[in-house]
């Protein structure tokens, strides 16, 4: 199944603009995963489709989800709040997503993963959509992976 990106685009904004009121422009998705510290959010699909969302960020926009998200001011914005934050998102995105699906799907809970050397990867998987955004400043990716069936049916 392939995923439009003009579909993730218009559904990443609906979501940026409900949750924190923030807008989001288009950004190549090359752009994205260079940040010195970053945040990685991914919520995993099961069902009668198989496969998972990513979210990457840089940490400055986690911290400033955050503050929008739990009202403070991003300075007082601790690890955890970061995290929550980001799972939030992702989750949001996944549900999203499965509502898309057309037959009975569940999401998992969101793992998330900070730091500066890090590389996310969800085995057996292909990406079947991809976008880049520019939120504020701080680009953002969120890749939509597939399971194949062979790599479905061994787990």
């Amino acid at each position: 199944m392939k995923f439009n990106p003009d579909d993730i685009m218009m559904l990443a904004g609906t979501i940026w603009e409900s949750v924190l009121s923030l807008p989001i422009e288009t950004d190549e998705p090359g752009s994205v995963g260079n940040h010195p510290r970053s945040m990685a959010a991914c919520i995993q699909i099961s069902g009668a489709w198989n496969g998972a969302i990513l979210l990457d960020c840089p940490v400055e926009f986690a911290r400033l989800a955050a503050s929008v998200m739990f009202s403070t001011e991003p300075a007082n914005a601790a690890l955890p709040d970061l995290q929550d934050a980001i799972a939030e998102l992702v989750n949001m995105i996944g549900g999203n997503i499965k509502g898309l699906l057309p037959e009975t799907c569940f999401l998992s809970l969101p793992a998330v993963v900070e730091g500066g050397d890090y590389s996310a990867r969800v085995p057996g998987s292909t990406p079947v959509g991809r976008v880049a955004f520019v939120c504020q400043g701080h680009r953002v990716s969120i890749v939509i992976l597939e399971k194949t069936r062979e790599e479905t049916a061994a787990a």
